[in-house]
């Protein structure tokens, strides 16, 4: 057994029987948590409680009575994927606002009643060409638009890479462009 082992057994050890070592695996598991999260595109605003999550999920495991590990560095980085992908699966469960508000804006007063009707024209056009588009998409762009996340955070909570939201944006308007077009509405219209 090489040396490092035994020091990571008695580490392991003495944080169970909550030891001194319990504060220096915390500190190890916390330093572990921060770079492994961080290289895994943890979002910056949420990285300090996930490494914590990560703290306190490795020193309850540890409480449990759970053997040491065979590599205790492997261990912790494993624990804070852990976190990380169970933070991730909270995110996407996380139900969208409703569009309906979108839908029915409340009345401009200094618009004239054309151009209140032809907004509501745009609008119901919208609404019917958005359900056109596939599943992804739909939910990609009411992300993006409505919740009024950036890509990281749509990535996040869809599971997916960024590149792959910037896509599914750049597709989905694309074919809400076209399907407005066919309906009649210029250009134009769009800019409103």
């Amino acid at each position: 057994m090489a040396s490092e082992d035994v020091e990571d057994e008695a580490l392991w050890s003495g944080a169970r029987e909550r030891g001194p070592e319990r504060e220096q695996l915390a500190q190890l598991a916390l330093l572990a948590a921060r770079s492994e999260l961080a290289r895994r595109g943890a979002p910056s605003e949420e990285l300090e409680d996930l490494a914590q999550e990560a703290v306190r999920s490795t020193l309850a495991y540890i409480a449990r009575g759970a053997p040491p590990p065979r590599d205790l560095s492997a261990f912790l980085k494993y624990r804070a994927w852990g976190v990380l992908s169970d933070f991730r699966k909270r995110q996407r469960a996380r139900p969208v606002p409703d569009s309906a508000a979108l839908l029915d804006p409340p009345s401009d007063p200094s618009r004239g009643p054309r151009e209140s009707l032809a907004r509501r024209q745009l609008l119901a056009a919208l609404a019917e060409c958005r359900t056109r588009l596939n599943d992804e998409q739909r939910s990609t762009l009411e992300l993006r638009y409505e919740a009024g996340l950036e890509g990281e955070a749509i990535a996040a909570r869809l599971g997916v890479h960024r590149n792959t939201v910037h896509v599914r944006v750049h597709r989905a308007l694309i074919a809400l462009r076209e399907c407005l077009q066919r309906k009649g509405l210029v250009e134009e219209d769009l800019s409103e």
